[in-house]
């Protein structure tokens, strides 16, 4: 298959990535389509603006050898334990083929501004479809989500446990909120929709915590357009806050390989979003960061563990 684009993405390593989708709103990168692909690309748009999302399908081109895939993975949410790699969105997978649910944000002629992504720079595209929550959200678990929102809402003391109830069943909000109605022809009782036990637990979150070193090297920086030539200290997002926001996301999920956690714990750990180059490091359930300096094309070479 042919590509149709290539991502351009605030993640530069695999390091740090978000394991899914939307767990980091403030990553963003750019999709243009190829004009090898059609001579008017932008026409091939038409209409998508409509969409709030959009589903990408992607080929992991960066997992490593595909000759030696095993059957059995270990998902870092299981701490270890083994199952089925189709029961899993681990990349390591006969066919390297990922899905990614993404916000769009614009689109500029032949370029799709999206935000909330998975996705690492250079990341090939095979093909966008528009998420439709109509068809998209299982029927049973649509109304129900509909339902708890609902009598959430009615509770003003009860915003923890609908983030929570958000969380376990791995559908944002944003998205839940979406859905009027299920098709007067559909039975939505005839439908059911279940996940692996270990989903419906509330992830446990790591307290992300800067030094003093930290924020002062966050606050040397500054959004593009503040002042006149090139500048080390520019970063892609428009403040201090959003990029501070940005890291929590990415620490708090824990983004360490089980390798990582289990053989590596006591090491520091690199990561790389937009222009910043950040060192932390974890303690049970702390993650604590210790330095943000700028990006260089020398240090986005550190070993990818």
């Amino acid at each position: 298959m042919t590509p149709v684009g290539f991502i351009s993405s605030c993640f530069k390593t695999k390091n740090g990535i978000p394991r899914q989708p939307s767990l980091c709103l403030a990553a963003k990168g750019t999709l243009t389509i190829e004009k090898r692909i059609f001579s008017n690309p932008e026409h091939s748009l038409i209409g998508l603006k409509e969409f709030s999302h959009i589903w990408i399908l992607f080929v992991f081109h960066e997992n490593g050898s595909h000759t030696a895939v095993k059957a059995k993975v270990h998902p870092p949410r299981l701490n270890g334990t083994s199952v089925g790699v189709f029961s899993t969105r681990s990349p390591h997978r006969p066919c390297p083929i990922g899905l990614s649910l993404t916000k769009l944000d614009k689109i500029e002629g032949s370029t799709l501004f999206l935000s909330g992504i998975d996705l690492l720079d250079g990341t090939p595209v095979l093909d966008i479809k528009p998420y439709i929550p109509l068809y998209d959200i299982p029927l049973n678990l649509k109304e129900t989500l509909r339902e708890e929102t609902v009598q959430e809402n009615n509770n003003e003391n009860n915003s923890i446990q609908l983030q929570a109830k958000a969380d376990t069943t791995i559908v944002s909000a944003i998205l839940t909120g979406v859905m009027r109605s299920a098709p007067p022809q559909c039975n939505t009782k005839d439908i059911d929709c279940t996940v692996a036990p270990f989903l419906t637990q509330v992830p446990k979150y790591l307290d992300v915590l800067f030094t003093d070193r930290a924020l002062g090297d966050l606050e040397r920086f500054h959004a593009k357009g503040n002042h006149e030539g090139c500048c080390i200290n520019c970063f892609a997002f428009s403040n201090q806050n959003e990029a501070k926001e940005a890291i929590t996301d990415v620490l708090k999920n824990d983004p360490r390989s089980v390798y990582r956690r289990t053989k590596c714990s006591d090491r520091l750990y690199y990561f790389f979003i937009n222009h910043l180059h950040i060192t932390c490091w974890f303690d049970e359930s702390i993650a604590e960061v210790l330095r943000v300096k700028p990006c260089t094309d020398r240090n986005k070479k550190i070993n990818n563990l």
